[in-house]
């Protein structure tokens, strides 16, 4: 009898042992899918595109929504277009940045910062 009880006793344990390690491994789960959500969600990503009459422009996607799309030379007279993707990219990246340190805020730019930038069109 005493062989009979200690052996249930043993198979209690070791079954509660092994629920409680299996509700760990779903918390765990659960809480890795959630930071997997956020992060995409707060992701900030620069896309370069060609707007229809030419040149390049930028969008700042914040998840998988389009955050700013900028067409053409953001703080410069008229509408302008970047003359090279890769002055596009380098202000989007100046702007997303900005975002990143300051996420519930709208960035700004200044005409010293394009300069500074060698942005080519900006005078």
């Amino acid at each position: 009898m005493t062989n009979k009880r200690s052996f249930l006793i043993a198979s209690l344990v070791a079954g509660l042992a092994f629920t409680a390690c299996q509700q760990k491994q779903t918390e765990r789960t659960e809480h890795t899918q959630e930071i997997t959500t956020t992060a995409v969600h707060d992701s900030i990503a620069v896309v370069t595109f060609q707007p229809d009459k030419g040149g390049w422009g930028y969008k700042i996607n914040k998840g998988t929504h389009t955050y700013i799309e900028q067409p053409f030379i953001p703080v410069v007279v008229g509408n302008k277009p970047f003359q090279t993707e890769e002055d596009a990219r380098k202000v989007g990246e100046n702007i997303a940045a900005k975002l990143r340190k300051n996420p519930g805020g709208l960035p700004d730019l200044t005409r010293q910062e394009l300069l500074d930038m060698k942005i080519a069109g900006v005078e």
